[in-house]
């Protein structure tokens, strides 16, 4: 008996939808002005902050490459700007695209990563070092 694999759950947010609005470069007047106008979404706004953030290194994953693998220590977390990848958790499928972050969950908890990332084509993403992340995490204020 054999069993299937089945797509559980994806997310992007909607890329073509923000170049239509103008927003090809976060930096751009244009962009800064429609962050500005309210008309994005939740999902856009962390998506252009989180493109725009000057304090994360980006980097390209090429094609089929395996970059988290379930079980192992998160070292970093990784923001997709652009690109397709596939997360797999035992029989679990996951889409993720633009807006997605892969290992941020887990590196807060000190967890491992909870599956394996494979990109499907490549991929830019921003990269979060967790060690950096828990450093700033322990200088904010209680209850935040």
């Amino acid at each position: 008996m054999s069993t299937s694999q089945i797509v559980t759950a994806s997310f992007s947010v909607n890329i073509e939808h923000l170049h239509a609005l103008g927003v090809r470069d976060p930096y751009s007047k244009q962009s800064l002005e429609l962050y500005h106008s309210g008309k994005l979404n939740a999902n856009e706004r962390l998506y252009f902050t989180l493109w725009g953030s000057r304090e994360l290194k980006t980097s390209l994953i090429r094609a089929k490459t395996r970059f988290a693998r379930q079980g192992e220590p998160v070292s970093s977390a990784y923001f997709v700007i652009k690109g397709a990848v596939l997360g797999i958790k035992g029989n679990e499928i996951y889409r993720f695209g633009p807006g997605s972050v892969i290992g941020l969950a887990e590196g807060f908890g000190g967890l491992p990563y909870s599956m394996d990332a494979i990109s499907v084509d490549d991929v830019q993403v921003r990269v979060f070092p967790i060690h950096v992340i828990s450093m700033l995490m322990k200088s904010m204020p209680p209850g935040l």
